[in-house]
């Protein structure tokens, strides 16, 4: 046995590989100072950190997330696709039976999240689970400010404003976090999600801060999108990943089927997963019933056809980080107006 292969396998003295560090306290307190410039803002963010099983799946936690895009130097940031990346199968169509049971499968899993963890279930940091602090909860809420000045910005970028649209659907509201932020700028807002928990708690949070002018919308089936308004506005942001492609499917054609002459359709979904693949008989017989948050990607190009087939024109289409900057990954943020 060579030198080599002894040292690999422990040799004659026994000596073990070294094993991989832990990630320690201290080691999540360095990532922060290192990545985001600061200390963490708690105990529990610390130990959810920790449980990462070694230093790289942490620094890629960091790397992937929002806050570190606004710090890190432009050249330190990974862009999600390289150009190299092959076709991904993914089935986006099926008879009626099936997707009427990818629907209720997604509105159990949902209404199940919105009964037991309807924050987190949102916003996937620690200090939202569960039942949240009241300083957590209003941390919460301004958040869905700074979506909505993101939103604000495109339009502004791209020669758009509020100005003369008067209603606005947002899909996927989940508990009113971006829906109390917008209802300012229009006279009514269809606020829709497949969870009544998510809804109910929206509704109260809303009637506590006295805000008005939304009509909060229950969609318990797939046809009952057949039955959305039309409206100026449509806005649909970290939604979309949550559904299989058959249903992003639907939603995305009722996107462009409702949005009235001249309207703007701001909505965000993951087009490109280089693992990903969905067939849809495969995932009937194994995922259907089991309940928790999943992620999907949506061919971009069927994103372009439905609005080609009613005349509405991309603006902008930006890559967005919304699920991480790694490698082999693509979120995209759409802005189309109809002509």
């Amino acid at each position: 046995m060579s030198n080599m292969l002894k040292r690999w396998v422990g040799g004659a003295a026994g000596v073990l590989p070294r094993a991989v560090p832990k990630v320690t306290v201290e080691a999540v307190h360095w990532a922060y100072r290192l990545f985001l410039d600061r200390e963490p803002e708690s105990a529990a963010v610390v130990a959810d950190k920790m449980r990462h099983g070694s230093f790289a799946a942490l620094r890629d936690d960091f790397l992937s997330g929002p806050e570190a895009l606004t710090k890190l130097p432009r050249l330190a940031r990974v862009a999600g696709l390289r150009g190299y990346e092959p076709m991904c199968v993914v089935e986006c169509d099926g008879p009626p039976e099936q997707l009427a049971r990818l629907f209720a499968h997604v509105n159990a899993s949902w209404q199940e999240l919105g009964e037991t963890d309807p924050y987190y279930s949102v916003l996937t940091d620690p200090k939202f689970r569960g039942l949240p602090s009241s300083e957590a909860i209003d941390v919460f809420f301004r958040s869905g400010h700074e979506e909505v000045r993101r939103f604000l910005l495109a339009m502004e970028r791209n020669g758009l404003a509020i100005d003369g649209r008067r209603t606005c659907l947002e899909y996927g509201c989940g508990l009113g976090r971006v829906t109390q932020a917008l209802a300012p700028s229009f006279e009514k807002i269809y606020a829709i999600d497949i969870s009544r928990a998510h809804l109910a708690l929206a509704a109260r949070h809303a009637k506590e801060r006295n805000i008005n002018g939304i009509e909060w919308r229950h969609l318990e089936s797939v046809e009952r999108l057949d039955e959305l308004p039309q409206v100026d506005v449509i806005y649909s942001i970290i939604v979309l990943q949550h559904n299989p492609p058959p249903v992003i499917e639907r939603i995305i054609a009722a996107f462009a089927r409702i949005l009235k002459p001249g309207g703007i359709a701001y909505f965000q979904v993951p087009t490109y997963r280089s693992d990903y693949e969905f067939r849809l008989v495969d995932y009937l017989r194994d995922q259907v019933g089991r309940n928790g948050m999943e992620m999907h990607a949506y061919p971009q190009s069927r994103v372009f056809q439905h609005f080609l087939n009613v005349g509405a024109l991309p603006v902008s289409v930006v890559e967005d980080g919304y699920t991480g900057w790694r490698a082999g990954e693509r979120s995209n943020t759409f802005l189309f107006q109809r002509k």
